[in-house]
């Protein structure tokens, strides 16, 4: 069964502030008996990302415009693809990670199979919170969408793990 995780990359200071981060929750997600669809998130420099989005997407065309439509579309085609989970780490905020979002808790408007959708957050790491983009969704609309503060890592890993075991 596969999960398709997401994260800032681009959003944080540089690509090693959080791949620590993005590691452990991938490693959480593996432990719990579940692939994942990529881990380019845990990348620490520009370079290991690409290495690691290659071994999920294939060969990317050189850099620029071409590039970049390829790997939105190949997110995407796996966010709308054959998935039983999506889980995020939303910490730092992101455009790309936010349309992830979004079209994870939206496949049953697109006629595709419902999937629990987590996203986390580490307590006051980003100093203006939260996006309200993000904490505007209320489970009461979309009760396959959960939203989870952790304070550290050990704390991420049981929501994670509670998370997996009811799928």
């Amino acid at each position: 069964m596969k999960v398709f995780y997401g994260g800032s990359i681009q959003g944080a200071k540089n690509r090693g502030e959080r791949s620590d981060v993005h590691q452990f929750l991938i490693k959480c997600i593996k432990k719990n008996g579940y692939d994942v669809f990529t881990e380019h998130t845990s990348g620490k420099n520009y370079d290991e990302s690409i290495s690691l989005l290659e071994k999920s997407i294939g060969k990317m065309p050189k850099d620029g415009v071409e590039r970049r439509v390829f790997v939105r579309n190949k997110m995407i085609e796996a966010v709308e693809g054959d998935i039983h989970a999506a889980v995020f780490e939303v910490s730092i905020p992101s455009l790309g990670t936010g349309i992830e979002i979004a079209h994870a808790y939206l496949r049953p408007r697109m006629n595709l199979p419902k999937i629990p959708v987590l996203c986390l957050y580490e307590k006051d790491y980003w100093p203006n919170k939260l996006s309200t983009m993000i904490r505007g969704i209320k489970t009461e609309d979309i009760p396959h969408f959960y939203l989870k503060e952790y304070i550290d890592k050990s704390d991420a890993e049981k929501i994670i793990s509670g998370f997996l075991s009811d799928l």
